[in-house]
């Protein structure tokens, strides 16, 4: 008689104290690790995946619950293992948060992955198998010619962009990343053949790159992403795209030509700060060597390839006063970036602002492991160096106002379509300053916009789908 199939239980928690990006559809996006270890997980096993981006959790019956969760839906994750531990089916807990502080997932599981899964998941599955399934496992950087495909199949057909891994690290430390602890400083390069194997198997006309770097720091990367960007060209892959990058990104015009023929219509930059002094109080060290005042002639040069600009950057550095806080405001509305995240400093676990603000007694909310709901980049969480608390909070309320109110999107709607004259990069660029709009609507109570609405109010046509 064969033996019962075994039911493995992948759960995408979503917190429910801040819901962010989740308010918008177009900013949701697969949960890949699990279609990775998914791809290594033996055939006689039944997989599914519990997807709360579109879903309520309910209890379904499993022989083993992996969950992984970012800091900010970590408390989701542990309430959700509550649920089956308490029915004695065992739990895996991994990803960033749990690597960080694997002794406080420890209380919430069974076992926890600290690192990179892919290394250490069929040893795990084995000593499942077996009866013996460790309390810990430690991943280590494994040559990305040795990650599989993900099964895109499993993930939740109602995703509207799709997701794709490329490269993995980082040889910068910037103090507030989390990105050099988790994945090294080793920048590490898939297989251009397999990125586009894999990339032909996702459904979605749009993807997202997830890659911190998609172009790297040296000649050999550069040729990395040149490569992978032509072969989408040449195998007629008709799909837009968005993902990450340095200031350099805007340095090789072969880059910028290829990348938008292939389909580039967004790429995010961390900027951080218009000064030197909130750089330096960052560790921000590519963009000090390229220097604050070669931001708009970099974004031009990106602009004239037709791809829009989506700025990252950082409120209560401690270099910042009030008025710094305002002029940053100024700086971003008035510059060419089409698009931005305006986030307060958060000192996530695993990074240096954590442990600094730590030690300095800084950080105000360690009610754990409840107050990581907190730690989103809406709320504040530390005391700042130059204004109080309350300050910070109040002046990015008016902040937040003014740069995702109606006429600055706008306003910078227009603009971007007359930069890149790509009307493409101008809807990716306004609708994601709607979907950043939309994730005020839980700390500051913004009205929800649809890009929809927004268009239709500037009396311009969209293009047909």
């Amino acid at each position: 008689m064969a033996a019962r199939q075994k039911k493995l239980l992948f759960i995408n928690p979503v917190s429910e104290f801040r819901r962010g990006f989740l308010r918008s559809a177009g900013t949701k996006y697969p949960p890949l690790v699990y279609g990775i270890l998914a791809a290594l997980t033996p055939d006689n096993w039944e997989i599914e995946i519990l997807d709360e981006n579109f879903e309520d959790f309910s209890f379904r019956e499993a022989d083993l619950v992996g969950l992984t969760g970012y800091t900010s839906s970590i408390f989701r994750a542990y309430e959700i293992a509550a649920v089956y531990r308490e029915k004695s089916i065992p739990v895996i807990i991994g990803g960033i948060h749990a690597s960080m502080l694997p002794k406080e997932a420890g209380r919430h599981a069974d076992a926890v992955v600290v690192g990179e899964a892919e290394s250490v998941w069929p040893t795990l599955i084995r000593d499942f198998e077996n009866g013996k399934l460790q309390k810990l496992y430690h991943g280590t950087q494994l040559p990305l010619e040795q990650i599989p495909k993900a099964r895109h199949e499993l993930f939740n057909k109602d995703y509207f962009v799709g997701s794709l891994l490329t490269t993995r690290g980082c040889p910068f430390n910037c103090d507030f990343c989390t990105v050099t602890a988790f994945n090294g400083r080793k920048y590490r390069m898939r297989p251009v053949e397999d990125v586009l194997d894999e990339l032909e198997t996702i459904p979605q006309d749009k993807f997202f790159f997830i890659d911190d770097n998609i172009i790297g720091y040296s000649k050999q990367s550069r040729e990395h992403a040149k490569a992978i960007f032509q072969g989408i060209i040449d195998r007629g892959i008709r799909k837009n795209w968005w993902s990450q990058a340095s200031l350099n990104f805007a340095d090789d015009p072969e880059i910028l030509r290829l990348a938008s023929e292939s389909g580039c219509r967004l790429i995010f930059m961390g900027i951080e700060s218009e000064k030197t002094a909130g750089l330096e109080s960052t560790n921000k060290k590519l963009n000090l060597k390229v220097g604050v005042d070669k931001y708009e002639a970099a974004f031009k040069k990106i602009h004239d390839a037709g791809i829009a600009v989506l700025g990252s950057f950082i409120f209560g550095l401690d270099s910042d006063t009030v008025e710094d806080l305002e002029n940053r405001k100024d700086f971003i509305i008035n510059s060419s970036i089409d698009c931005y995240q305006a986030g307060i400093l958060t000192p996530m676990p695993g990074t240096k602002t954590y442990t600094e603000f730590a030690n300095q007694g800084r950080i105000t909310h360690t009610d754990y492991p409840r107050d990581w709901q907190y730690y989103s980049v809406e709320d504040v969480t530390f005391k700042p160096a130059k204004m109080e608390g309350e300050q910070l909070k109040e002046t990015m309320k008016k902040n937040w106002y003014e740069l995702y109110g109606k006429k600055t999107m706008a306003r910078k709607f227009m603009s971007t379509l007359r930069a890149t004259r790509n009307i493409e990069s101008a809807i990716w660029a306004l609708s994601t300053n709607i979907s950043y709009r939309n994730m005020g609507t839980d700390i500051y109570g913004l009205e929800k916009f649809t890009i929809e609405s927004l268009i239709g109010s500037l009396n311009i046509k969209l293009p047909e789908k």
